[in-house]
């Protein structure tokens, strides 16, 4: 795929930060399935998916303890009633993420895809105090919110390609960015969603904030940062530029243990030097 052509219709590699992750959610769907439909009764089984799962009720809750690392572990879990929900996120999280793992790293990708459902599941939980019933869900999970950062990340990414939409329709990246909000805007109609209606508008929030190189985010922090060194009365002027090139700089030179830099001085040789000591041949020639 190059930002003038299309999308290729074959499928992308993925890296090794997306391939733990697709092995994660695979095997999570897996043992999810086994301890829950499997375990007589399914009482045990429930309550170690309910550990994991995001409770928006509970996370600020005065009783018991709140349950702050669900905010990233309910995205690893999928619905045991099925293999429907699994697989298509499974297929989701694929779909557009080796071309942001090529562009960012796997370290950047996984960070990304951390704070995309983080992300999500804390709109969510804001979500929960409207006064609308189906905005209160008891428990969500999925990592729904992470498939629509990456949606919305990769147009980001590739305003000017031509992305291939459900494989037959060409749509560039800018076109695809406002489809995928479109939809985000749609599924807050919907209350079928395991992660949570408000879920995918936050994913989209997230890939909004973090997508892009530097990402919006970042960029925010850099100006703070060159606001605090600038009221520190630093040296020399420093720009935002300066802030955001991360090319490396020349090492300065070594140093005495004294603290002085060693004085240069001129070295005698060379050429001209060896003519001058050089005996000439009694044939009278020089000899290259």
């Amino acid at each position: 795929m190059s930002d003038n052509g299309d999308f290729a219709l074959r499928l992308p590699r993925p890296g090794r930060g997306l391939k733990l992750v697709l092995v994660l959610v695979g095997l999570f769907a897996i043992a999810g399935a086994i301890v829950v439909q499997s375990t007589p009764g399914g009482e045990e089984g429930r309550r170690l998916f309910e550990l994991l799962a995001f409770e928006p009720h509970r996370l600020i809750s005065s009783g018991g303890v709140p349950r702050i690392w669900t905010l990233f572990t309910a995205g690893l879990l999928t619905s045991t009633d099925g293999v429907g929900h699994a697989i298509g996120s499974l297929i989701g999280l694929y779909f557009m993420s080796p071309d942001l793992e090529r562009r960012w790293g796997s370290a950047r990708l996984l960070r990304f895809l951390a704070a995309s459902v983080v992300i999500g599941n804390l709109v969510v939980f804001a979500a929960s105090f409207l006064p609308y019933e189906p905005f209160k869900p008891p428990m969500v999970y999925g990592p729904l919110a992470a498939i629509a950062a990456t949606a919305v990340a990769w147009a980001r990414e590739n305003k000017n390609a031509t992305a291939r939409f459900m494989f037959f329709v060409p749509m560039t990246g800018r076109t695809f960015f406002w489809l995928v909000i479109a939809l985000c805007a749609v599924a807050l109609l919907s209350s079928g969603f395991h992660e949570g209606s408000f879920a995918p508008l936050g994913g989209a929030l997230a890939g909004v904030l973090l997508a892009g190189s530097p990402s919006p985010l970042r960029a925010a922090w850099l100006r703070i940062r060159l606001g605090s060194l600038r009221a520190r009365g630093a040296g020399k002027q420093i720009t935002v530029s300066e802030l955001l090139d991360e090319t490396p700089r020349p090492r300065p030179a070594t140093k005495r243990a004294g603290g002085k830099t060693p004085a240069l001085r001129i070295l005698q040789g060379g050429l001209e030097d060896d003519l001058k000591n050089r005996k000439p041949p009694k044939d009278k020639r020089y000899l290259n």
